[in-house]
């Protein structure tokens, strides 16, 4: 059976990768017909991709960046009392104004501005103290951009609440930290309670639970 659909999102996991397909009505109508055939049964998929078109595509927002955009804007709404739309417009115009950007349209928008605006709404959450529905981790696509936030506004990156540094390379016992030059050392921001337990399991454990890291960064 051939069909022909859009990549909609390609996501990379521990262990392989996740790939979701977009389905007009039509090619939808004519595959259900057929797709209860191969339930539970291995099948073998080729892709044929339009490379022109998919690079154009994959330069654009995607509907998962747009969708957690959407839901920070209700947890900013939530919080302020006012209406997502228009903490929609007002965060949209505060966002150019301290970037480079232009004005621009959430239907359409380079998918790196798109990153960029997550990234500084996260910000903006973090230094306003608003309450996020959703642990950030799983809002921002990068990790090492959530750490760095996290250690700029000193909030545990596990918890959020109010955290200190904690060196994921070792200095050492015995060493005189004033004297260190740590900035070559990687950091995570944890609180007391997250902070005793990379202590105490060790950092491999530690990433290995939550699947965070240190970073370089310096203040």
């Amino acid at each position: 059976m051939r069909f022909k659909c859009e990549i909609d999102n390609i996501r990379t996991l521990k262990k392989g990768m996740k790939l979701t397909l977009s389905l007009d009505d039509e090619q939808t109508r004519e595959i259900m017909k057929h797709i209860y055939n191969f339930m539970d049964k291995p099948i073998t998929i080729e892709l044929l991709i339009d490379d022109e078109e998919q690079a154009i595509r994959l330069q654009q927002i995607t509907p998962e960046q747009r969708k957690k955009i959407y839901a920070l804007f209700r947890d900013i709404a939530s919080y302020t009392g006012n209406t997502p739309e228009n903490e929609k417009e007002n965060l949209k115009t505060l966002f150019i104004q301290q970037t480079h950007y232009e004005p621009f349209s959430l239907a359409n928008c380079d998918w790196k501005l798109a990153s960029d605006f997550i990234e500084w709404l996260i910000n903006f959450c973090f230094e306003n103290g608003i309450p996020l529905t959703e642990h950030p981790l799983r809002t921002l696509d990068d990790i090492e951009k959530y750490v760095r936030i996290c250690l700029k506004n000193k909030i545990c990156t596990i918890c959020g609440k109010p955290g200190e540094i904690h060196h994921w390379d070792a200095i050492g016992q015995g060493r005189d930290r004033t004297r260190i030059d740590d900035s070559r050392l990687r950091k995570i921001c944890l609180c007391r309670e997250h902070h005793r337990e990379a202590h105490t399991i060790g950092v491999n454990a530690f990433e290995d639970k939550y699947h965070v890291y240190g970073v370089i960064w310096n203040d």
